[in-house]
């Protein structure tokens, strides 16, 4: 063999390393075919509404501000009176479409979404969306058509602003956020005048999901201590209570709406996130409405981490500890829906010896119907 072509065979070999290294370890772990499973109780919540608060840190939610007020007052009257507040823990990388993944589909990161460039997953995948009877979401478009791309059927619908509204130089990003607002009210009360949209909105299995990227926004522009990311977060605290307020009526008060507010990561003083910094891996968690129990006062209670000490002492409630793709199976179980296919809370036999157990400590949230 002569030197060119010794050099081309061994140019050959190490492409074939290399591209076995991408076979071998940037496959999906995402595997299809397997049998749905739920919760074997009945279901207490006919309907969810879930705001995800894009780049919402914990303790900018659940701290005060200057003059010892909370900063959200609606929401911290809920954890203090109606419902159950918790600690959310992202994983690396703390984005916002694998955390969205994570929260609405119950699983972490695809490896595999390096082909894409991290910008979409490669495969489908199912999702608390797709197991419901019906999805409605308004927010970004980076975010909602993922969702909706890979849901089996006409059943996921998106409202979403335009890709030049997500302005990161903006003077205030909170618009975005007022436009999610304003249609869901918009869209409720037109339901009104169209039995159909009418009829579908009163069926069970129903989702609302709410994208709000303003404090994200304000994060990158303006950073989390700034006037503009604690204003958005009043803003968001007041449009939560309208939107809940709106929805009760609409409902006739019939006690069948549960709510959850979280956020798909953090973010670090300076205005980042994607690391691991607790700043960006903790994120708010609060739950309300049916099938949610209300919350549990404690004199005391020890965190490992100093970051949840001083957030804790802001509420001084008892606290649970989450792990942000268990969110998805307690969505699944409010509205009595399958837990998505590719969920982690489905490792390690749980449906075979501790289905109950697990959902009682890590999914429901101490969820009343199981309690």
């Amino acid at each position: 063999m002569g030197p060119p072509a010794f050099v081309l065979a061994a140019l050959l070999v190490h492409c074939v390393f290399l591209a076995s290294l991408f076979d071998i370890y940037f496959s999906s772990p995402l595997v299809h075919g397997m049998a749905p499973q739920r919760v074997p109780l009945p279901a207490p919540a006919r309907r969810l509404v879930l705001f995800v608060a894009d780049g919402l840190r914990a303790d900018a939610l659940f701290g005060l501000d200057g003059s010892g007020a909370p900063r959200a007052p609606f929401l911290r009257s809920i954890l203090e009176n109606n419902g159950s507040w918790g600690i959310s823990h992202t994983r690396v990388p703390t984005e916002s479409r694998p955390g969205h993944v994570a929260l609405i589909a119950g699983f972490y990161e695809d490896v595999s979404a390096v082909a894409k460039g991290w910008k979409e997953n490669p495969v489908q995948f199912d999702s608390v969306f797709n197991e419901s009877k019906y999805t409605w979401s308004w927010g970004s478009p980076d975010i909602l058509p993922m969702f909706a791309k890979g849901a089996s059927g006409d059943h996921v619908y998106t409202f979403c602003y335009t890709a030049e509204s997500e302005d990161f130089g903006a003077q205030d990003a909170a618009k975005l956020d007022s436009w999610v607002f304003d249609h869901v009210k918009d869209f409720f009360t037109s339901s009104r005048n169209n039995q159909t949209l009418y009829s579908a909105l009163t069926e069970e299995k129903v989702v609302l999901f709410l994208h709000l990227l303003g404090i994200d926004t304000n994060g990158h522009a303006h950073r989390p201590n700034s006037r503009e990311y604690k204003e958005n977060i009043k803003k968001v605290d007041e449009g939560v209570k309208e939107i809940a307020s709106m929805l009760e009526n609409f409902y006739g008060n019939d006690g069948k709406t549960a709510f959850i507010l979280t956020s798909d990561h953090g973010m670090t003083d300076w205005g980042s996130h994607g690391a691991g910094h607790p700043s960006e891996t903790l994120t708010p968690l609060i739950a309300w409405g049916a099938g949610v129990n209300y919350p549990q006062r404690v004199a005391s209670q020890f965190f490992e981490d100093s970051f949840l000490q001083g957030i804790w002492k802001y509420v001084k409630m008892g606290v649970l500890l989450f792990a942000q793709a268990d969110i998805a199976p307690l969505m699944a179980s409010l509205i009595g829906v399958p837990f998505p296919l590719n969920s982690v809370v489905r490792k390690e036999e749980v449906f075979k010896r501790r289905l109950e157990d697990k959902m009682r400590t890590a999914c429901a949230f101490n969820c009343a119907c199981l309690s």
